[in-house]
Order: C-alpha cells, then sequence, then structure tokens
C-alpha cells in the first residue's frame, strides 16, 4: 500500500486555526503570515497582526508587520507598528530594529533630520549592547549599518570627509564581523552595501581605481546572492546599481572598453529582473538612458541615440498601463529631452525637434490641468528652449525666436507661482539670454537690449541676496556683458562702458585675490571689451589686457575668440 502522504500546509487553514484560539494560535498566525508573505501580502499582515494581539509582548511579529505595510507603500501604518515597539519593547534589539525602520522611512520620505535621529538612536542602542558584550556580532551589524546610513545623510548634506569616515568605521566593523562568525548571506550583503558606499564616496572625490576596486569586490558578493537567492529581485537590482557605478568608475579612469562592458552587464540584470518582475521595467527604462549617458561621453553618438530610443519606447508603453500619470509623464519628458538634446548634438535637427515637441504636448497637458503646475510650467519651458535650439541650428531665426519668446513666458508663469525661488528667478534670466542672443543674431539690437537688461536686472537682485555666492555673481557679470554687447550695437558706447565697468567690478567677487588663468581671461575680455569701447581710460585697459592675453599665450590657454581680441587690440 501506498504510503499516506502528509497533508498540505495551508496559509488560510493555518490563520483559520489561528483565529480560533488556543495555545498553538499565536504559532500558527506567524506561519501564515510567512507562508503568505509572497502570495498573499494581505493575509500575511492579518496573520501578523493577529500574532501581536496573540502575544503582545513579543515585539517580532510587530517589527515584521511594520515590514509588510512599509513594503506595499503604507508608510503611516508602519510607522505607527515600528513607534509602538520602539516605545513598549523590553528588548533593546528590537527596540533598535524599530528606530531603523522609522529611520529608514524618514529617509526615503526625504526627512533628513528625522532619519538623523532614529539613526543615532539606533547607534546609542547598540553602543549599549556591544558595551555588555564586544563579540556580538549581531549588535556590531546594526550598529555599522546605523552608521553607514548617517554617512550616506553626511554625503547628502555635502560633509564628504564625515561621510568618508563613517562609511570607512561600518565597513571595518562589519568586517570584524566577519572575521569573527564568517560571511553568512546576511552579514556578506551588509559588506557589499559598505563597500558600493564607500566606492561611490571615492568616486565623488576622484577616487576612480579604489572606487573600481570597491565595486568590484561589492559586484561579487550581489553576484553570489542572486544566485543563491533567486526569488529575491532585491540582489539584481543592486547588482545593476553595482555594475552602473563600475561603469562610470572605469569611464573616470580612462578604461573605455571596461565601462561599455560594466554597462552592458548593469542593462543586462536590469533586462533579466525586468523579464520577471514587472514592476522593474521603469527601473530598467532608467538604465537604458544612464546607458546613453556613458556612450555619448564615450562619443559612441549611434550607441547613445540607440539606447535613447529604448528608454522611450519602454517609458511610452508603460505610461499607458501606470497609474500615476504625473510621476510617469515625469520620466518620459525628462527621456525626450535627454534625446533632443543628443540629436541635437549628432544635428539630427528633424529627430531633437520630433522629441522636443513631443515633450511639449506632454508637458503643457499636464501644466494646463494645474497638476504640480510649478514643475510642468518649467518643463513646458524646457521643451520650448529645446525647440528653440533647433531653430537656432537650422538658421530659422523667425523660428527660433518665437520659441525662445515662449520659454520665457512659461519661466515666468513658473516663477509666479513660486516667487521666492532662487532657481525659477535663474531660469527667468536664463531664457531672457537666449532670447537677447537670438534677436543679435537677427540684427534686432534693441530687442537684444531689452532682454539684457531685464536678465541683467534679475540677477542683480539674485547677487544681492547671496553676496557671498561666487555663482550669482558670475551670473551677473554674464549679463552685463551681454548688455554692453548689445548696447554697443545699438551705437550707445557709454551704457556699454558702464556694464562692463559693472563687469569688471565684479571680477575680484568672483575670483578675489586669484591670479588663475581664469581670472586672468574673464579680466583680460572685459578690459578688451572697454578698451573696444573708448573713452576715458580705454588705453591703460588695452594695456593691462594686452598683457593679460601675453601671460595667456605663454601657458598655451589662449583660446581663438581670445586670440582674435588680442589682434584687434594689437591693431588698434
Amino acid at each position: 500500500m501506498d504510503e499516506k502522504q502528509p497533508p498540505q500546509v495551508n496559509a488560510e487553514a493555518l490563520f483559520t486555526e489561528a483565529q480560533t484560539g488556543g495555545p498553538g494560535a499565536a504559532l500558527a498566525a506567524r506561519r501564515a503570515a510567512l507562508l503568505a508573505e509572497r502570495s498573499d501580502p494581505a493575509l500575511a499582515r492579518k496573520a501578523l497582526a493577529l500574532a501581536a494581539r496573540l502575544e503582545p509582548l513579543d515585539p517580532t511579529p510587530r517589527l515584521a508587520l511594520a515590514r509588510l505595510h512599509a513594503e506595499s507603500g503604507d508608510l503611516a501604518a508602519a510607522r505607527a507598528e515600528a513607534s509602538a515597539v520602539l516605545k513598549e519593547a523590553i528588548d533593546k534589539a528590537a527596540q533598535a530594529r524599530a528606530a531603523f525602520m522609522l529611520g529608514e522611512m524618514a529617509r526615503v520620505s526625504a526627512d533628513a533630520a528625522a532619519a538623523r535621529t532614529h539613526f543615532e538612536l539606533v547607534l546609542r542602542i547598540e553602543d549599549g549592547l556591544l558595551a555588555a558584550n564586544r563579540s556580538d556580532p549581531t549588535a556590531a551589524r546594526w550598529y555599522a549599518r546605523a552608521r553607514g546610513r548617517l554617512a550616506e545623510l553626511d554625503a547628502g548634506a555635502g560633509h564628504l570627509d564625515r561621510a568618508r569616515a563613517g562609511a570607512e568605521g561600518a565597513l571595518a566593523m562589519l568586517r570584524g564581523a566577519a572575521a569573527q562568525i564568517g560571511e553568512p548571506p546576511v552579514l556578506a550583503a551588509d559588506i557589499a552595501d559598505a563597500e558600493m558606499r564607500l566606492g561611490a564616496l571615492e568616486l565623488d572625490t576622484g577616487e576612480a581605481n579604489s572606487a573600481r576596486r570597491r565595486l568590484g569586490e561589492a559586484i561579487g558578493r550581489y553576484e553570489a546572492l542572486a544566485i543563491t537567492e533567486k526569488h529575491e529581485p532585491h540582489w539584481r537590482a543592486v547588482l545593476a546599481d553595482a555594475w552602473a557605478l563600475a561603469a562610470e568608475a572605469d569611464y573616470v579612469r580612462g578604461a573605455a572598453d571596461a565601462a561599455r562592458a560594466a554597462m552592458d552587464k548593469a542593462l543586462q540584470a536590469r533586462i533579466r529582473l525586468a523579464t520577471k518582475h514587472p514592476e522593474e521595467a521603469w527601473a530598467l527604462a532608467g538604465t537604458w538612458r544612464l546607458r546613453a549617458a556613458l556612450r555619448a561621453a564615450l562619443g559612441d553618438a549611434q550607441a547613445a541615440a540607440e539606447s535613447l530610443q529604448q528608454a522611450r519606447a519602454l517609458a511610452e508603453a508603460l505610461c499607458l498601463q501606470s497609474a500615476d500619470a504625473d510621476v510617469s509623464a515625469r520620466f518620459l519628458v525628462n527621456t525626450l529631452l535627454d534625446q533632443a538634446d543628443h540629436a541635437l548634438r549628432s544635428g539630427e535637427l528633424n529627430q531633437a525637434r520630433e522629441a522636443a515637441d513631443t515633450a511639449r504636448t506632454q508637458a503643457e497637458g499636464f501644466a494646463s490641468e494645474r497638476v504640480a503646475v510649478g514643475y510642468w510650467l518649467g518643463q513646458t519651458a524646457a521643451c520650448w528652449d529645446r525647440l528653440g535650439e533647433v531653430g537656432r541650428a537650422a538658421g530659422v531665426l523667425a523660428q527660433a525666436q518665437d520659441a525662445f519668446a515662449r520659454a520665457v513666458e512659461f519661466r515666468r508663469l513658473a516663477l509666479d507661482h513660486e516667487p521666492q525661488s532662487a532657481l525659477a528667478a535663474r531660469a527667468v534670466s536664463s531664457a531672457l539670454l537666449k532670447v537677447g542672443e537670438i534677436a543679435l543674431q537677427a540684427d534686432a539690437p534693441e530687442s537684444a537690449r531689452a532682454a539684457f537688461g531685464e536678465s541683467a536686472a534679475v540677477r542683480v537682485r539674485l547677487a544681492e541676496a547671496s553676496p557671498n555666492d561666487r555663482t550669482a555673481a558670475l551670473g551677473l557679470a554674464t549679463a552685463l556683458e551681454r548688455l554692453g554687447l548689445a548696447a554697443m550695437a545699438c551705437g550707445d558706447r557709454n551704457a556699454a562702458r558702464q556694464a562692463w565697468e559693472d563687469e569688471l567690478m565684479l571680477a575680484d567677487r568672483i575670483f578675489g585675490d586669484d591670479d588663475s588663468l581664469e581670472g586672468m581671461r574673464f579680466r583680460a575680455i572685459v578690459e578688451a571689451h572697454l578698451a573696444n569701447a573708448g573713452g576715458p581710460g580705454s588705453d591703460d585697459h588695452r594695456r593691462t589686457s594686452m598683457a593679460r592675453f601675453d601671460v595667456l599665450s605663454k601657458a598655451g590657454a589662449l583660446t581663438e575668440r581670445e586670440a582674435a581680441l588680442r589682434r584687434k587690440l594689437w591693431g588698434n
């Protein structure tokens, strides 16, 4: 006779058994949650909630419930569960896990201050556990995790030295734990994360060779995890990110072929992931865009264009399926603008026009519906800007003038929506510069002068609001130079001299006592303009300008435009 087969364990049956109560009810609820986590997350959450009620002193079900709520996007419920554990749990280790979860949720919500508070709390709790037992590898691992997250926050705030120290400390603790207990998968994952974090920081500080070595360490561990845990998509996702960073490191260190190979491996990992997990298709589209940027930087224009077309086709298909039209359209419009920019650089004007106009149609639709209106007004302006660049490149100045003028109007609307935004004000000023430049090309100096004057006025306000901001001063200098050129084209030498004298006064604010070649170049060009404008002091400006150009020439740093200015000064 055949042996009797054991009954199949069923999550719903276990949950029903747990609901009836009894001494094994809590265990049945936890088992039901474990079985249902992948196939029926809603049932898993109900089972964990039941387990938490049945055993209120056990923090494990509540921590698991908080994790499942977070993974489903219900951050409010996840925070409530984690906060309850942090407040009520007696187990210090459980409190640390809850604090770490709260820090993670604050981090993804862009609340850096709250994230820092919770991660620092994790450090204090784990430090107390380590003080009692220095050989506790679990406490060391969670301490290192929190320290690594704080390093990421420091890097985001621009404190790279502090971030580097924190990231190195986290990795050292993890390697110490590995020396003690070996490298189980969970510890291998933490070490890989720490290596990748340090690699990214080293890329930011120009240490490409060291970064590539660290990223290689991370890649090896992620590849092993992707093989041993085939049903966990996270490992292929981080593996793809690690290969993309490795491609950047290879590019920076001049290894073009290695950069191409690394980026293609990132793409392959994303393709395999999206094949099994359709929700990962957006990340695949993003990787196509990264590949396009790398190939463009390497001079592979055709490969970059093909990558952008792949990203666009995928984004267009995903937009039709997306429940969040605004977010998906943002990705698509940015992809189209990337495509337009690349086509402009490659001289493919028809492709650039089509991509920019398609993006414009999308952006204007959202702007008219007043969905995140400030953002979409700015994006619509960016689309018109690209159409203006297409017209300028094609030599159709009337078309370029119209497009740049429309860009200015949308930039003004965006500024009206956010009147305190310095970024929106700079965007208006930059758009006005383009209107002025195209007007000069079209022999309309008065129109150019008006546009440059308005741009300069905006930048005066920005410079006055941030007197120590070198970028704001440099922006004002750019507008004043253009204003002087337009005034000269109008025959108003006095106004031109005034603009350039104001620009020259900004040199000390921009460069200080720095006698670098860039400061030398800036002063030489402005003084050449003043010499050519004539009037009092023009001879002195001519001599000092020629002397500065001589220094640039001896240094081999003279551009063709500057050489022409120098010859003009000699001729005069």
